[in-house]
């Protein structure tokens, strides 16, 4: 009778065979790459979705090591696998081929949708003309409608339920485990992050490679903490119980935070909409630690990444309401929108000539140059943070003053004690007069600049 293996304990296992997030949680994305990639099912999530290994179960390969985007970040290899490009770092934008402007056609999609539907709106074009079996998703929870989950839409009412924004944490790529057994191809909307390790599993094993027909990238300016939709609720007196669905941009375009109660009433979470500062006050109080040292905010990495298209004319005014920019990455990328704009799927204007459209101010800020500062002033700290291969531009004294003004804020969010009451504040009635100086400082702003346009022209 052969010898049985004795179950090993954790600590027994080799800490350079495994991901990062099983050691350091501070360097996790919790992008779920890792249990996508394990080959024997030896990965799973606790409640804030890091990842566990089951000692018994795990080999030791090494590849939710290799593949993991937390610890380590190529743009070089990445750049490489997706486009056979020899470039590191191109800016907070990346390769662009083509720029577009645009929203679905279809009225049930573009109603629903954050932005103009456009992703849902691709995603559909793929899946009624036959080109993928389904679309990897994410949705609110049906029973735990205040926690964020994946799962693969197959169907035209399926894919509306994974419709607007989620901005919470979830472990996207776990499910690429899921597809590696399942026939037929798949299109990919996923973050940043879950893009990174994706390609790296990708290289690493062809079955996930040629399953994945096409990814949708969105543009991300970092996700939030599980906790935030109870704690959120209970600003408003509201239980996880209560609700049947949670919604960061529901509503007319821009969106509102808001829950749907099981009766079917609606109770807004915040004042205005979602552009007045709502998702600016989550991302400083509840952004995870990884998230805060993130460069890419435009999804890179991926065939056609997609975000609101927030310019503004000389007036304030949207020059394209409740529609988003399209960047088209890679030649697929191109085939992928030009295809959907042939059959009608969307509708969309070539924006490629102007510049200002390649880009997200908000977000380069954030990311572009907030990101690079923190990860320098940790790591001369001694606190960990990733490694990338790019070397940052010497950064200005403002540019300083603001990364640490949001540090601060940073600090907050992780004290419930301090950042629940900061909630419930800004997102009260009390908070009103701050969202009207906001608008004011925004007003006088686009005036500013439309008479310095004036004498420029002469």
């Amino acid at each position: 009778m052969p010898e049985q293996t004795k179950a090993k304990n954790f600590e027994e296992l080799d800490a350079s065979k495994l991901s990062i997030g099983m050691f350091n949680e501070d360097l996790c994305t919790r992008c779920g790459t890792c249990g996508g990639a394990c080959p024997e099912a030896a990965i799973s999530y606790n409640k804030a979705f890091y990842p566990n290994v089951n000692p018994s179960k795990c080999t030791e390969c090494g590849l939710c090591n290799k593949v993991c985007p937390g610890d380590k970040v190529s743009y070089g290899d990445l750049a490489k696998l997706t486009f056979n490009a020899e470039e590191t770092y191109p800016g907070f934008d990346g390769h662009i081929e083509k720029t577009y402007v645009g929203y679905c056609t279809d009225e049930g999609i573009r109603g629903k949708g954050a932005g103009g539907g456009i992703i849902t709106g691709l995603l559909w074009d793929l899946l009624k003309h036959g080109e993928v079996d389904g679309c990897i998703v994410t949705r609110m929870n049906p029973d735990r409608p205040w926690e964020g989950e994946y799962f693969i839409a197959r169907t035209y009412e399926e894919l509306r339920q994974s419709q607007g924004s989620k901005y919470l944490i979830i472990p996207m790529n776990h499910i690429l485990q899921e597809i590696r057994d399942l026939p037929g191809t798949y299109a990919y909307a996923a973050l940043p992050c879950q893009v990174h390790g994706f390609r790296m599993l990708a290289a690493e094993d062809p079955v996930i490679a040629e399953k994945i027909h096409c990814v949708i990238g969105l543009f991300c300016g970092g996700s939030l903490e599980p906790y935030l939709v109870p704690e959120i609720l209970r600003t408003k007196g509201l239980k996880p119980e209560d609700i049947a669905d949670f919604e960061f941009r529901g509503g007319e375009w821009p969106g509102k935070l808001r829950a749907i109660r099981k009766d079917g009433t609606i109770r807004d979470m915040h004042n205005y909409y979602y552009n007045d500062g709502a998702y600016n006050y989550l991302t400083h109080l509840y952004a995870p630690k990884r998230c805060q040292t993130c460069l890419d905010g435009s999804g890179q990495f991926s065939d056609v990444s997609v975000s609101d298209a927030w310019t503004r004319d000389d007036d304030g005014n949207y020059l394209f309401e409740a529609q988003s920019r399209m960047l088209m990455r890679t030649q697929r990328g191109i085939e992928l929108v030009e295809r959907a704009i042939e059959r009608g799927s969307i509708k969309a204007t070539d924006v490629s000539d102007d510049p200002s459209y390649r880009t997200h101010k908000m977000q380069t800020k954030r990311k572009g140059s907030g990101a690079p500062i923190r990860i320098d002033r940790w790591r001369t700290r001694g606190i960990a943070v990733p490694e990338y291969d790019v070397e940052f531009e010497p950064f200005t004294l403002r540019e300083k003053m603001n990364e640490r003004t949001s540090a601060f804020f940073l600090w907050c969010g992780r004290y419930k004690v301090i950042r629940y009451p900061l909630l419930k504040f800004l997102t009260s009635p009390a908070s009103i007069p701050i969202i009207k100086v906001r608008r004011m400082i925004k007003k006088r702003k686009y005036a500013k600049r439309k008479k310095a346009r004036q004498r420029a022209s002469g």
